[in-house]
C-alpha cells in the first residue's frame, strides 16, 4: 500500500433477496440504484471515497458466479470471501475475516446505504484506540415508524401523524469490529445479530456512535425506488 495504513471493510453481499423476487430475479447487489450504477458498485465507490483501501465481500457462490459475469471489472478491486453453502451474516463475516490483515474491520450490509456530510468509517473504528476493551461498535440511526398514528384522548381523536420519526436508535447495518472479538463471540453459521451482539453487549464490549446524516435501507421494490430517487437528488 505504498506506506498507507491499510483499513479494511467485509461488505455482507449474499442473500437470495426473497422479498424482492418476482421483480429483481438476481441479488439485490446487482440492482440498478444510479443510471448505469448497480448498489454493490454504489457502496464499494462509497467505501473507497471514505478512506477504505482494501474491501472484502462476504458473497455466496451463485452470487459470485453472477458478479464474474455482469461485473467483472469490479473483481479487479475487490477480494471476495466465497461461501460454497450459506452461512448466515455471522458466518460469512466469520469466514471473511480470514481475509483481513488488519487488527480491525469495517462491516457493512450492501444494502444498508449512508447519505452523510460528516460520517466516515473512521469514526467507528476509532472506538478502539478510545476503548481497549471494545470488541465491537455499531452506527445508530433514528427510527421512523412505517405507518401514520392516530392520537386518542377519551375515546376521541385528537390528531394524526404520518410516520412520526420515534426516540427509539436502530442499528444502521453499519459496524466495526475487531478480528479477535469475531473470532471469540461469532457464529461458524447463522446470524450475528442475535448472537455475537447479544453476547458482546453483556460483556460490555459493544460500542455505538450515532449517524449525522441519512440512512436508507433496501428491502423491498418500494424502497428500492425510494433510494434511487433520493441518491440521484443527493
Amino acid at each position: 500500500m505504498n506506506g498507507e495504513e491499510l483499513v479494511e471493510s467485509i461488505v455482507l453481499c449474499g442473500g437470495a433477496a426473497k422479498r424482492m423476487k418476482p421483480y429483481l430475479p438476481f441479488s439485490k447487489a446487482f440492482a440498478e440504484v444510479l443510471p448505469g450504477v448497480t448498489l454493490l458498485e454504489y457502496q464499494v465507490k462509497w467505501l473507497f471515497n471514505s478512506g477504505i483501501n482494501r474491501v472484502i465481500l462476504a458473497i455466496d457462490r451463485e452470487t459470485y458466479t453472477s458478479l464474474r459475469a455482469k461485473e467483472v471489472s469490479l473483481l479487479d478491486r475487490v477480494t471476495c470471501s466465497i461461501e460454497e453453502e450459506r452461512l448466515g451474516t455471522g458466518g460469512a463475516i466469520k469466514l471473511a475475516i480470514e481475509h483481513v490483515d488488519s487488527s480491525s474491520v469495517y462491516v457493512m450490509n450492501v444494502d444498508d446505504i449512508i447519505l452523510s456530510k460528516t460520517y466516515a468509517p473512521s469514526l467507528l473504528l476509532e472506538t478502539f484506540q478510545k476503548n481497549q476493551d471494545a470488541q465491537g461498535s455499531i452506527l445508530l440511526t433514528r427510527a421512523q415508524f412505517p405507518f401514520g398514528i392516530v392520537e386518542v384522548s377519551s375515546d376521541r381523536v385528537q390528531g394524526f401523524k404520518q410516520k412520526p420519526w420515534l426516540d427509539y436508535k436502530i442499528c444502521s447495518g453499519h459496524y466495526a469490529f475487531t478480528k479477535e472479538g469475531v473470532r471469540k463471540y461469532f457464529p461458524q453459521k447463522g446470524n450475528f445479530e442475535d448472537t455475537a451482539l447479544q453476547r458482546m453487549a453483556h460483556d460490555n464490549v459493544l460500542y455505538s456512535t450515532e449517524l449525522d446524516g441519512d440512512w436508507l435501507t433496501i428491502n423491498n421494490i418500494k424502497q428500492l425506488d425510494a433510494a434511487r430517487q433520493k441518491l440521484i437528488n443527493h
